[in-house]
């Protein structure tokens, strides 16, 4: 049985390079043996398995043909796969097949998680490469709508910072360093005085005797965000949305994270992976929750900047 699932293959893989026009009959139904490795390729990538992750997609690609996005998600889970496994070569050569396949679609439409995304969109800005329609491109459609859409509600204005209050909780702080419910507020209190330092020196201290404190990293993050350390930011905003985290973080930090991280690679510079996450953004979050998390964050003007920003550079 096993050689015949090899000669398979092999006679597989010299068909598509000596017959390459056979690769295009998408009138034709994925044979249930490139789906399974298909499927078995994707597991195994989730599961950060990467040498069998390629081991099987690499196969499952020539039998792809009939469905163009399967296909161009595999060339995304190999050229991921082999960028960890740091084989540059074939990490451009798998990253420009699947930039070829989505054309002017871009990668939104192919349901990655958001870590995916970034990862394949700092692969396209890391190599230099130009897609024929970049994944920047594929927030055009909001761009259009952006004039249409009703305007977030402005900020409320918050009551004054008790400092009587900051007082208390320091002095239970104090008595009890590990309480994570009294750093919170505190770090609340201190986010709306504008006192970032304070924020990162209390989260700096509660990471290193929990490091796996989801909240957090994120507040610690937030804070070097208003202080404009934007790396510092985004890579603790990526965190929060690890595979790794989603068993211990909310979905409104998570939404709250992924916005963050948006306006990061814009200060950033980083136009591709700034075009997916906005994609994502406009496909995952509702308007209306979308503007109430930005008034509550007060990002509410740094948002339309980066809408307004981003249609001219279309």
């Amino acid at each position: 049985m096993n050689h015949r699932k090899s000669g398979i293959v092999a006679l597989a893989v010299l068909f598509a390079l000596f017959f390459p026009s056979a690769r295009l009959l998408s009138a034709q139904a994925i044979d249930p043996f490139y789906l399974k490795l298909f499927q078995d390729g994707e597991a195994s990538f989730r599961a950060r398995n990467f040498a069998e992750a390629a081991k099987d997609l690499e196969v499952a690609v020539f039998g792809l043909a009939a469905d163009r996005m399967k296909a161009a998600k595999a060339y995304i889970y190999l050229s991921l796969s082999y960028s960890a496994l740091k084989n540059r070569d074939l990490c451009r050569q798998f990253l420009s097949r699947a930039i070829t396949l989505l054309g002017e679609e871009g990668p939104g439409s192919l349901g990655l998680d958001i870590v995916t995304l970034n990862d394949y969109g700092r692969l396209i800005e890391d190599f230099q490469l130009a897609p024929g329609a970049s994944p920047r491109e594929q927030t055009g459609g909001v761009r259009e709508k952006a004039a249409a859409e009703p305007q977030p509600q402005a900020q409320k204005t918050k009551r004054p910072v008790e400092s009587s209050r900051i007082k208390e909780l320091e002095a239970k702080l104090k008595a009890s360093p590990d309480e994570a419910s009294i750093q919170y507020e505190l770090v609340s209190l201190y986010l709306e005085q504008k006192n970032y330092k304070k924020i990162i020196s209390i989260m700096e201290g509660f990471l290193k005797k929990h490091p796996k404190e989801v909240p957090a990293v994120f507040h610690l993050a937030k804070a070097r965000f208003f202080q404009k350390e934007y790396r510092r930011a985004n890579y603790g905003f990526h965190e929060v949305i690890s595979p790794s985290s989603e068993n211990q973080v909310t979905k409104d930090i998570v939404l709250r994270s992924t916005i963050y991280l948006a306006l990061c690679l814009h200060e950033l510079g980083q136009k591709v992976s700034l075009a997916s996450y906005l994609d994502y953004i406009s496909q995952n979050i509702p308007l209306a929750e979308l503007n109430r998390i930005l008034a509550e964050e007060g990002l509410t003007e740094r948002w339309t900047r980066l809408k307004a920003l981003n249609a001219k550079t279309k």
